[in-house]
Parts: C-alpha cells; sequence; structure tokens
C-alpha cells in the first residue's frame, strides 16, 4: 500500500511598503489589508494591487519549495517505464 504525501506550506505574510503614504501592510490570512490613501494599496492573499505600483516597494519575497513527492528510485523506474517499446499485436481476422 502506498503511503499518501500531505503537503503543506508555511509562507511568510507579504510585507509591501506604499510609497505614497509610507505606510508598511502585511498580509492576513483571507482579509484584504489596504493603506488607505490615494494610491490604495491593497493585499489578498498573494495578490498585490495599487493605483500605481510604481508607488508601491516589496519589503519581502516568498518562494514555495515543492517537492515531487518521488524518491530518486521511483523517478528512474518512471524514464525507464517511458522508454520501454510498446508491441503491436496483430489478430487474425477472420
Amino acid at each position: 500500500m502506498r503511503e499518501a504525501k500531505v503537503r503543506t506550506f508555511k509562507m511568510e505574510p507579504i510585507r509591501v511598503r506604499c510609497r505614497s503614504c509610507n505606510k508598511e501592510i502585511r498580509s492576513c490570512a483571507g482579509k484584504t489589508v489596504t493603506c488607505g490613501c490615494a494610491n490604495m494599496t491593497s493585499i489578498k492573499k498573494d495578490v498585490i494591487s495599487a493605483v500605481d505600483l510604481s508607488q508601491v516597494i516589496m519589503l519581502n519575497t516568498y518562494s514555495v519549495k515543492e517537492d515531487s513527492g518521488l524518491s530518486t528510485e521511483q523517478i528512474e523506474w518512471q524514464k525507464q517505464r517511458s522508454r520501454r517499446k510498446i508491441r503491436k499485436l496483430d489478430f487474425e481476422i477472420r
């Protein structure tokens, strides 16, 4: 029986600074956070929006490292399996 792997990703909240009002904004899970100035810099989950994005500075970035879930043996077996020859079967037609 194969084991199912559960992948969880822990991301640091996104932080941006609005140059218009010089306010730092941190993302919250499931909530839209805005700075409130005329530029209306807002963050929702992993989406950053503003009237003028040139006025927004990213203070941190995030990267999600996702492993394939397969070991090196399993990857090698998959490669060998994809290189195999497929035999065509000829049947007599009566």
